[in-house]
């Protein structure tokens, strides 16, 4: 792990996924570059790249989704090699999951994302998830590195979370409207 995502992890909640995902992960990325198995992926250099970026997606993912819905993962629509993450919606309230790699900082587009939690997997299973973001925070916490795209370097001040309850709760006590 990096030295400046080492500081920042008291801000984060650790969520442990169970070590079969890795399993399931793997066989999404062999479906979706059409290899039979993982010594042909890891023959290729882009194959292991997009192994990497993969896994941290679905295991922020699955970290997220089950801390907050206590649903089974979905691994249909991740066998789609086109899937494209979509904001989750709760009670009103549209949330965007970003993921990072702990040797960089988390880069929100504020023209697409009102609330987020970011999330980053470790090589051992680890996922961690920040508090809710916003807008504001955002702004406040994070450079503007090119037209209202931010990155998110300080997470001290977002708002922590255990619960899909405690998450609408704490985020009707900062203020944060909801869609209508």
């Amino acid at each position: 792990m990096e030295i400046d995502f080492l500081k920042q992890i008291p801000h984060f909640k650790i969520v442990k996924v169970p070590k079969y995902i890795t399993g399931k992960i793997q066989e999404c990325a062999l479906n979706h570059l059409n290899l039979k198995d993982m010594g042909q992926l890891r023959d290729r250099m882009e194959g292991q790249m997009y192994y990497n970026k993969l896994r941290n997606n679905i295991l922020s993912e699955y970290a997220f989704e089950n801390t907050l819905f206590k649903t089974p993962f979905d691994w249909d629509k991740r066998m789609n090699k086109n899937y494209k993450r979509k904001p989750y919606f709760i009670e009103g309230f549209s949330i965007n999951l970003i993921t990072f790699k702990t040797n960089n900082y988390p880069k929100i587009s504020l023209n697409h994302a009102n609330l987020c939690v970011m999330g980053v997997a470790t090589e051992d299973s680890k996922v961690y998830l920040s508090g809710i973001a916003t807008k504001k925070l955002i702004k406040i916490n994070g450079v503007n590195i090119r037209d209202q795209i931010f990155e998110l370097r300080n997470f001290d001040q977002l708002i922590t979370f255990s619960t899909q309850q405690d998450l609408i709760i704490q985020l009707k006590k900062n203020g944060i409207q909801q869609f209508v």
